[in-house]
């Protein structure tokens, strides 16, 4: 990232009434050695194309599940996914899907930008690239200049960088995150989420965003998505109306200390 695009506060993109994801009545079961498990029950959800929605919950209440339906990682059991206008294995062959997980696993025997280029070398020729090259993905996340180091070179929040640039490749409509900075330290992830927002206002992708942190989930999202757990199921979903551009001092202002404070009433009942 240019030196003038980290001085610049990240803005959202324009909004827009076309619709990435809907989900209706979807639930999830697994079968397990003690019998049928509800992972996610009668879930409903719409979310727009270009919207941030962060995803909050107890542990074991299908966060992760419920990303790896709308990936078509996982089949629901009941209800009906579309994302991006169709099934989402329709999205997925499309290479209209990016994930992000917790782990960034990284190839340690590729350089940085290898890792990034290489969902551009699998896929039986549906690989496509994208606007922007591996490269200019690497700029973008603030890598410039690291294109030959190897992961072991690199601290945790660079290789989420280089996993967020891997996720960008194929210029994806839809990116999934999976609690990408759960292992990070505070400093570390501040700044890694005021970067994600600038790489939001840049692209425009739809971001899906899994985290235990009350302030993340205010923090980065249009609207925070509450689950409650046994089975997984939609608690409350909060609009986040605080100012645009945003940035970590906001994080004191009385306005975002009422609305963790309301997130973590919710919380509390699920």
């Amino acid at each position: 990232m240019s030196v003038a695009a980290l001085q610049r506060p990240p803005s959202r993109p324009a909004a827009t009434t076309s619709t990435a994801i809907a989900l209706s009545g979807v639930g999830v079961r697994f079968t397990t050695e003690r019998g049928t498990v509800a992972a996610l029950e009668n879930i409903d959800l719409e979310v727009r194309q270009g919207g941030f929605l962060t995803l909050l919950g107890p542990s074991g209440c299908g966060k992760s599940t419920l990303l790896r339906v709308i990936a078509d990682l996982i089949a629901p059991t009941s209800g009906r996914a579309e994302v991006l206008g169709g099934p989402p294995s329709a999205a997925r062959q499309r290479r209209d899907i990016g994930f992000v997980f917790q782990d960034a696993a990284l190839l340690p025997w590729r350089t940085i930008i290898e890792n990034v280029a290489l969902p551009l070398e699998v896929g039986n020729g549906r690989a496509r690239p994208g606007k922007r090259s591996p490269r200019e993905l690497l700029e973008l996340v603030g890598l410039a200049g690291w294109e030959k180091a190897y992961p072991h070179e690199l601290s945790g929040g660079m290789r989420q960088r280089v996993s967020i640039a891997r996720a960008l490749v194929n210029d994806p409509k839809l990116l999934l995150m999976d609690e990408p900075f759960g292992a990070l330290d505070e400093i570390t992830r501040d700044r890694l989420n005021e970067e994600l927002l600038q790489v939001w206002a840049e692209t425009g992708t739809t971001i899906l965003f899994v985290t235990h942190s009350l302030y993340e989930a205010a923090f980065l999202g249009e609207e925070v998505l509450l689950l409650a757990a046994r089975p997984g199921r939609v608690q409350e979903r909060v609009p986040v109306d605080l100012p645009s551009p945003r940035c970590i001092p906001m994080r004191e202002t009385s306005a975002f200390i009422e609305l963790v404070a309301h997130l973590r009433r919710v919380l509390e009942t699920c």
